[in-house]
């Protein structure tokens, strides 16, 4: 008995020009989140969002509108959503960090990379190298600050019930469901 949990977790190509693969369950439903929870694989919360936490920023208080993901310098930083690099830069207060647009409603930041891995108006997947853990900028050691805009908006990722990603389209989904009916099979005789 599965409680909740997919019985069927079949890969298919969605897209050939940019190679997204994606898994579905028998039904054509994305198993996929839209977003990971973390740009970081292994790490800790150090800092969360906070409007009520104040963090000394060149010597004026402002309230902490990231989260911060403690993880050792050089740890690899991936996008944890598809989307398009808008920003790969260098601020004195967020060191190198890189904002990637990912539709009309969500962007997310990277601050304090010891290195940037992507350029301005390149699409990356969720999970792909964007760059690397450090402490450049305005922190007092080696983290990822985290960003997450909603409709132009800051909150805090951990609160938000975030999207499925995007259901197969019809033409798609028929493609879909003749390419998994003999891999089902051979499944369901395994």
């Amino acid at each position: 008995e599965h409680k909740g949990n997919p019985l069927y977790a079949i890969e298919f190509e969605t897209d050939t020009k940019r190679n997204i693969i994606e898994y579905f369950d028998e039904n054509g439903k994305n198993l996929r989140r839209a977003f990971l929870r973390a740009p970081v694989q292994f790490s800790r919360i150090s800092s969360r969002y906070n409007l009520k936490r104040k963090i000394a920023y060149y010597g004026r208080i402002r309230p902490h509108r990231g989260t911060d993901f403690a993880a050792p310098t050089g740890t690899k930083i991936r996008s944890t959503a598809s989307g398009t690099v808008v920003k790969s830069s260098y601020t004195r207060g967020n060191g190198n960090y890189v904002t990637i647009k990912h539709n009309a409603t969500y962007s997310t930041q990277y601050l304090h990379m010891k290195k940037r891995g992507v350029k301005v108006g390149q699409f990356v997947k969720q999970g792909d190298y964007i760059g690397l853990v450090g402490m450049t900028g305005n922190t007092s050691g080696p983290h990822v600050c985290y960003r997450f805009w909603k409709n132009g908006k800051q909150v805090d990722p951990l609160r938000q019930k975030l999207p499925e990603a995007k259901p197969i389209s019809k033409g798609l989904k028929e493609k879909y469901l003749t390419y998994m009916k003999p891999i089902k099979k051979q499944l369901d005789n395994i």
